[in-house]
């Protein structure tokens, strides 16, 4: 592609020559050689025969959490002719920022010759973020030939919802199943903690002999231990637009998906199963499961959440009778904000699940962002919002969280009042 420059350049030279010629004047003449010199010297630098280009993207990780830094790695291998002035642009979304090295070099690749970009970037927002497509620009020495083109080697990565550490507070189900976990049952089985003694039977292995005791009774006896089994926990995420307060920094769905990343990775790593269900945009669910693989699965579901109008929680009603195992714990979270989703609630904790609602306070966010509030209406939403939590309290485990803080803080203070009532 010939830039404006050599279009200009060559249209003075057959205007000096036509003139040169017409007056007969040798200036106008040796003006019209120099610039075809000019010209000839830089019709050298055009490219000629296919670029030929292997590009191959590398990331640390695929996925990260907000507020974290990888690096990217950009290798660039010519399998074509030299390329003098090669200049690589690698698109980003407009949430990544470089907080170290560059997405945009110019270079020179020879023949065979393979070169390497590396940046640092940092994520700030949730969700899933493709990187590229790779802008190629290619220039002549003298800034008169460019030639573009593009790659569309493309990479997404997934930007993961903040999880908290909870180290002090244990999210566990009143019922269990007949998978090993860590909750105590009230039956003997696998399990640590000693339950009582009994005669020695011919199929017990011999680790779990008790040899004082034994020794003692004059006759071999076998340790029973308290059966440790696991439950099923389904978190549901109100995404809901009208139950949405804040603004794109700081808004309570950010704080609900928060909450449901740091619970899903406290009750996992208590080996119970896990299960999701998300209202907004669109209606989704994953089905209780364990382990790592699934935690991810769960992370990556929540990073791509969007607040819509279609999916409402009472819609969740039919998707736990008709998907999820009964006798299951359900925790919802969700800031509560109107009257159809509390009656949702209570038709749900009157059914047979052990429920816990956790509820951003959405009055701290409003409060937050506001310059200007009434102090009378912020009264009057609270004293809303506490008639609907108290109805709450006589069915289920309800957390008024303040998102400044931790939720492991309200956590541990809501369950030990509830196993102290």
């Amino acid at each position: 592609m010939k830039s404006m420059t050599s279009f200009f350049l060559f249209t003075l030279t057959i205007i000096s020559l036509i003139i040169g010629i017409i007056l007969d004047s040798w200036s106008f003449l040796i003006l019209a050689i120099s610039i075809f010199s000019i010209l000839a010297v830089e019709s050298r630098g055009v490219l000629r025969g296919e670029v030929r280009l292997k590009v191959e993207r590398k990331s640390e990780k695929m996925s990260l959490y907000e507020d974290d830094e990888i690096w990217i790695e950009l290798s660039v291998k010519n399998e074509g002719r030299p390329l003098n002035y090669l200049e690589i642009f690698d698109s980003l979304p407009s949430d990544i920022d470089i907080v170290e090295g560059s997405n945009h070099q110019i270079l020179r690749l020879d023949e065979k010759e393979e070169k390497t970009l590396r940046y640092k970037i940092h994520c700030s927002r949730r969700g899933e973020m493709e990187i590229g497509p790779i802008k190629f620009r290619y220039r002549d020495p003298l800034n008169f030939h460019v030639e573009e083109w593009t790659s569309y080697e493309l990479m997404n990565i997934f930007v993961l919802p903040e999880v908290q550490n909870m180290q002090s507070v244990d999210v566990r189900p009143l019922y269990t199943k007949s998978w090993i976990g860590n909750i105590k049952s009230q039956r003997m089985g696998i399990g640590s903690e000693f339950f009582s003694l009994r005669e020695y039977m011919p199929d017990d292995a011999l680790k779990k002999i008790n040899w004082k005791a034994s020794a003692r009774f004059l006759e071999p006896m076998t340790n029973e231990f308290v059966g440790e089994r696991t439950g099923d926990v389904i978190l549901v995420v109100d995404g809901y637009r009208k139950n949405i307060i804040g603004d794109d920094e700081r808004n309570t769905l950010d704080a609900t998906i928060r909450a449901a990343g740091t619970l899903a990775s406290s009750i996992l790593e208590d080996r119970n199963r896990v299960g999701l269900i998300i209202l907004g945009d669109y209606l989704r669910w994953l089905y209780p499961d364990s382990g790592r693989d699934h935690f991810y699965k769960i992370m990556e579901e929540l990073s791509g959440v969007r607040e819509g109008g279609h999916w409402e929680l009472q819609d969740a009603k039919w998707v736990l009778r008709d998907f999820f195992p009964n006798r299951s714990m359900i925790v919802f979270i969700s800031p509560l904000l109107s009257k159809e989703i509390s009656e949702t609630l209570f038709d749900i904790c009157m059914q047979e699940y052990n429920v816990m609602v956790i509820s951003p306070n959405p009055l701290v966010i409003q409060k937050e962002i506001m310059k200007d509030h009434n102090i009378l209406a912020e009264k009057l939403s609270q004293l809303n919002r506490d008639v609907i939590l108290d109805k709450l309290w006589k069915y289920s485990i309800v957390v008024d969280w303040d998102p400044n803080e931790p939720l492991e803080a309200s956590l541990e203070e809501v369950i030990r009042y509830w196993q102290r009532k």
